[in-house]
């Protein structure tokens, strides 16, 4: 008879997932892996693979629910500016009333391990196009977005830039008053 399990999967992996988010890839040990979700080497290989398998289901797991949260932001009521609007201040009040500093793990998977590893870079071509996709749909809420497929296939590429970039200043440490100027501007010309 198999031995229950004394630990949430879900858990373990959002621990993971924070482990890599705050440092990285490569300056994320197992030993960094097991603090995080007090677990042993072992258990962790068994239900999650190897780093790098570890590193993909933490990915996953954040497309599944920050990369999903902000969809939902975007999938609410309102103008499109007013979608892009609650999106970039959830961003911005999140860093400065919440202390969340990590910046985006999508990010950072892009720059980190998407040049250096096919797998990587496979989800995140993935998760970024559902980013696109969302912006896409939050965008055809207004005109002239609604009725130009190309005006807003430019549009959600700025803002795409534009939200990415915020997330890099957020990481970096900007002070509340250049982070709430970059959400003025970026959803000014929507």
């Amino acid at each position: 008879m198999a031995r229950p399990r004394g630990f949430e999967p879900d858990t373990a992996l959002a621990q993971i997932k924070d482990a890599f988010w705050r440092r990285g890839f490569d300056a994320t040990s197992m030993q960094d892996i097991e603090a995080a979700t007090g677990l042993k080497k072992q258990s962790l290989y068994r239900l999650y693979g190897d780093k790098r398998g570890m590193y993909l289901k933490a990915l996953d797991h954040y497309g599944a629910h920050e990369a999903a949260e902000a969809a939902a932001l975007l999938a609410g009521d309102g103008s499109a500016k007013a979608r892009f609007e609650r999106l970039f201040t959830h961003v911005v009040d999140s860093a400065v009333k919440d202390g969340d500093r990590r910046g985006c793990f999508l990010c950072n998977a892009s720059i980190d391990q998407a040049p250096v590893n096919d797998d990587t870079r496979v989800s995140v071509a993935r998760l970024m196009k559902a980013v696109r996709d969302a912006f896409d749909g939050a965008l055809a809420a207004s005109e002239p977005y609604k009725s130009k497929s190309a005006v807003r296939k430019q549009k959600a590429a700025l803002l795409l830039a534009s939200y990415f970039g915020l997330r890099v200043l957020v990481r970096a440490g900007m002070d509340e008053a250049v982070l709430r100027a970059a959400v003025r501007q970026a959803v000014a010309g929507i």
